[in-house]
């Protein structure tokens, strides 16, 4: 891995940039696996190996670690047989720097990590797979989560608009694949609170409670890959529970450990639900993320207006 540089970022955001960086991503992918392709999606999903200058060394599209792994062999191949050429430039007009403009990592803020997965079922049947998403809420917004003179046992519900975009955004069934987030219409009930246990040291015991429930109508969409349609509502119903520690010196949380526990019924066209309709008992689980790089990948809602969320 020390012979290459990784990247990670949301194709379907990046591909429709009408900028640089969407320039040179659509500069590599169309060298690659889905080249040219209109059908059955336009997609560039992948993993995509490639010089400094926009030539593809090798491309796939697979959850398959040794095929990841042979890909990138093949790659570094090829890089070998390149060594003796002059050092390559990057094409004339493209920005190596990030466009700030989009988004940028809350340093000061609160990261978590969200990791989703279906619960056991009455049958005794559990589902291993689980999938991961990270929320991000700005510095500016983790001070408003908290109230200057907290009282012990008194309850502080959450400012709205930071309710609602992690029901909105973050409480959505990923488990299996990918699903579209909620609209503003969707989100039934949304309620979420801290009440504080305990202050000592100048630090709050906070106990995280709630409720969300969000039901969509029928999604008439057509999977282009297997021609599934989604003909009937979804919906999710959680109760959230957790404890977490926040320093009021520093401004910031030490522990967040909480869940958002209930069902789940429906599909989406992406998901792979379509043979588990429901309802059936999911879990969603928070944690504080790590510093890490890996920990540093951005939500899979973000968009310019992911902070705006309403």
């Amino acid at each position: 891995m020390h012979n290459f540089v990784p990247v990670a970022d949301n194709c379907s955001y990046t591909q429709n940039l009408q900028n640089t960086e969407g320039e040179f991503f659509c500069l590599i992918a169309e060298q690659g696996h889905y080249s040219g392709r209109t059908k059955p999606t336009t997609t560039r999903q992948g993993l995509y190996t490639c010089t400094l200058a926009g030539e593809l060394l090798a491309s796939i599209n697979t959850r398959d670690g040794n095929e990841v792994a042979e890909m990138m062999h093949q790659a570094l191949e090829k890089w070998h047989q390149k060594r003796d050429r002059a050092m390559e430039v990057a094409p004339s007009g493209y920005n190596h720097e990030l466009h700030s403009n989009r988004w940028e990592y809350p340093e000061d803020g609160l990261v978590l990590n969200l990791y989703a997965r279906d619960l056991l079922r009455k049958s005794g049947e559990t589902d291993p797979r689980w999938n991961i998403d990270r929320i991000w809420f700005t510095k500016d917004e983790v001070r408003s989560l908290i109230p200057r003179n907290t009282i012990t046992g008194k309850n502080y519900p959450i400012p709205q608009h930071l309710a609602r975009r992690i029901a909105k955004l973050h409480l959505v069934d990923i488990v299996r694949g990918e699903s579209p987030r909620w609209k503003n219409e969707d989100l039934k009930q949304v309620k979420i609170g801290f009440t504080a246990q305990e202050i000592a040291d100048n630090r709050i015991a906070l106990r995280l409670e709630g409720t969300v429930q969000n039901e969509a109508p029928p999604i008439l969409y057509v999977n282009p890959f297997n021609h599934q349609k989604v003909d009937m509502p979804r919906g999710i119903k959680l109760q959230l529970l957790g404890n977490l520690i926040y320093n009021q010196t520093t401004e910031k949380f030490e522990d967040f450990d909480a869940i958002a526990v209930g069902s789940r019924w429906g599909a989406t066209a992406f998901n792979a639900r379509f043979d588990d309709l429901g309802p059936e008992p999911i879990g969603f689980a928070f944690e504080l993320a790590s510093d890490s790089m890996i920990d540093r990948t951005p939500p899979q809602a973000i968009l310019p207006s992911y902070f705006e969320t309403v």
